[in-house]
């Protein structure tokens, strides 16, 4: 199967209001990593000083970087044919689904989110977050909530449910697109 590990910063939580403003992509095809994406995207919209905050991303930063537009077919072409594994899918895809709706562009795939899987395979843990997850297992993260870098953390975690857990316990968890 082939999959792609995402993982987007946004201007907000809203995906129908807010924008994309960074976008990481593992596309792995057979347990290979075959392609890299690590993106900064202007929202050409506001930036607010919260998500600086959080992420570390200014408007500064976002000033030069292409648009959505730009990059869009690219990101498609990327994603098409995959699987896409993001943590809470439903955010990351919901995002990127309407980012591409404004161009009257599809997005439906299948999916996997992370979220899902550590609960039912790590049930015995009490946090599932991102953060629990790296700290859990030791994984590196050198910019938590910057997309590249957490989209390689779901990579990671994907690995080591697999030298756990057989392929078919994950491919029973994969949905199809909302």
């Amino acid at each position: 199967m082939t999959y792609s590990f995402v993982d987007i910063e946004t201007t907000g939580t809203s995906a129908r209001h807010d924008r994309v403003i960074e976008i990481g992509i593992l596309r792995v095809e057979n347990d290979m990593i075959v392609k890299k994406y690590n993106q900064l995207i202007n929202p050409e919209t506001h930036v607010s000083p919260f998500i600086t905050q959080i992420t570390g991303i200014t408007p500064d930063d976002l000033e030069d970087a292409p648009t959505f537009e730009i990059v869009k077919d690219e990101v498609y072409e990327l994603l098409q044919n995959t699987v896409f594994v993001a943590h809470n899918v439903r955010f990351d895809h919901g995002f990127l689904k309407n980012e591409f709706k404004r161009f009257d562009m599809k997005l439906s795939m299948k999916q996997l989110c992370t979220v899902q899987l550590s609960r039912r395979l790590y049930s015995q843990f009490k946090q599932h977050n991102l953060n629990s997850i790296i700290a859990r297992f030791g994984f590196d993260c050198n910019n938590r909530h910057r997309a590249f870098d957490d989209a390689e953390v779901l990579w990671d975690f994907y690995q080591k449910i697999l030298s756990e857990f057989s392929e078919n316990v994950i491919n029973g968890m994969i949905s199809s697109s909302r």
